[in-house]
């Protein structure tokens, strides 16, 4: 088999919002790193993870299928447990199958460890580090553990993602072509803690997230707005505990600016990556694709998490930079599920018949491909008596649907209502117009759940 000529680098960063620049999210997030490979990009201005949620979301995004055919629907569920040897390929699996030397570092799929299909790789190193490092008062209450941990600490570049950064450069100093590299940024996953320079870089009082509902700030609040379902409610009430502890300790600057620390920490990394390509002149035979496995809430419709199924937990950066791709924003509702194929049509390889995303280069390269039109999207949580409760969201250009396991739904209109604070199914009534809309998402919504993974 000849070795192909390109090279496809797959970046991830973890827990990623939509507050970016090119994003135009949060006015105080500084990320210049990803404005400037805006600059060379198709951005995907409307791009949805399937899941708010590590697992179910990188599954779907490294397998091109969602969780209703993969049968991961949360974190418990692991894709390598479910899937005999051999019975799918990943898109790494695919790489090496069409001849790419396949390299990773990081968290690229949710967990990363010898027996996760290490098979697909030529090399995986791992890299150890203190991810956790109780600093805030929040921690030190012992009531939600190291992990949801946020502050800085002293300036050092010896960090997990510093550490997999500089052995992700000295790799690509080795091939230059045939070359398929995995990064996968932790930051800004909780804990949010980073060196002190990135919390200096922010202005002393951030500006609350946009959207962000004033009961936010009430401890005792419990609906954050018109019409939300009785499931939503409970989506958004899950770490009530958690959102009245910040509030209570006026900790909500200091918890918001190590969110926005931590993103400027990730970009900063990418910078490192983007000024190795410049400087090797990689651009020339390497496609870029930079995404995010979901977003995440810091306050809005008083979520503080991203295990929901609403814009801010779904919608996530995505950009594809590389040769022949012109820049340009797409606003079409794109989905993860469409990753795997994407890369194997910059790889110059056949379409996979498993994969069931569509693939991009077509749209980047200015054809016009007929389009999906929407983004699917689903999570189960358990129940207190642990029954499993799904719910299931279609995302359109214009709309946001999402049908709970109790029955009850929400609607959106986002030219209207970007926040999504106004459901238009609220008491399970609605104008004709909204009933008809109803009507056509529920038509989307898949037929077939496959059984949930061991």
């Amino acid at each position: 088999m000849d070795k192909p000529r390109q090279n496809i680098l797959l970046f991830s960063i973890e827990d990623l919002n939509d507050w970016i620049e090119p994003l135009g999210g949060h006015p105080d997030a500084i990320t210049p790193n990803l404005s400037r490979l805006a600059k060379r990009a198709a951005v995907f201005t409307q791009a949805y993870s399937p899941a708010p949620a590590c697992s179910p979301a990188r599954t779907a995004a490294l397998f091109g299928q969602n969780p209703w055919e993969t049968g991961i629907y949360e974190n418990k569920h692991k894709w390598h447990h479910h899937y005999p040897k051999g019975k799918r390929l990943s898109i790494v699996g695919h790489m090496r199958s069409a001849g790419f030397e396949t390299h990773g570092l990081g968290k690229v799929f949710h967990v990363n460890k010898p027996q996760f299909d290490y098979e697909d790789w030529d090399s995986f190193p791992q890299s150890n580090s203190e991810l956790f490092s109780p600093i805030s008062r929040l921690a030190k209450t012992g009531k939600f553990g190291p992990s949801i941990d946020f502050g800085a600490i002293p300036d050092r570049d010896d960090l997990y993602d510093d550490v997999n950064t500089s052995a992700m450069i000295e790799r690509m100093t080795r091939g230059s072509q045939g070359q398929f590299w995995a990064l996968g940024l932790y930051r800004p996953h909780l804990p949010f803690v980073v060196p002190q320079r990135f919390f200096d870089m922010l202005p002393d009082t951030v500006a609350n997230p946009p959207g962000l509902g004033q009961n936010s700030f009430d401890p005792t609040a419990e609906a954050p707005q018109s019409g939300l379902s009785e499931a939503g409610k409970a989506y958004a009430n899950s770490r009530a505990q958690f959102r009245r502890i910040v509030n209570r300790t006026g900790e909500y600057q200091d918890f918001l600016k190590a969110y926005l620390a931590s993103v400027a920490y990730a970009d900063y990394l990418l910078g490192r990556v983007l000024d190795h390509m410049d400087a090797t002149g990689l651009w020339e035979t390497t496609t870029l694709l930079l995404w995010s496995d979901h977003g995440y809430q810091l306050g809005e419709k008083l979520a503080f998490h991203k295990f929901t199924l609403w814009e801010r937990a779904l919608r996530v950066p995505l950009m594809i930079a590389g040769p022949d791709i012109a820049p340009a924003r797409y606003d079409e509702p794109v989905s993860l599920i469409d990753i795997a194929p994407t890369l194997m049509s910059a790889a110059g390889q056949p379409p996979v018949p498993q994969f069931s995303g569509q693939d991009l280069m077509p749209l980047v390269k200015g054809e016009n491909p007929a389009w999906r039109g929407y983004a699917g999207s689903v999570w189960t949580q358990q129940s207190k008596d642990g029954l499993a409760q799904t719910a299931l969201s279609v995302r359109s250009r214009t709309h946001r649907y999402i049908f709970y396991w109790d029955g009850s739904e929400e609607l959106y209109d986002h030219r209207s209502d970007p926040f999504e604070h106004d459901n238009l199914l609220k008491g399970g009534t609605g104008s004709t117009p909204a009933l008809a809309l109803r009507e056509e998402f529920m038509a989307l919504l898949p037929e077939d759940m496959a059984e949930p993974a061991n």
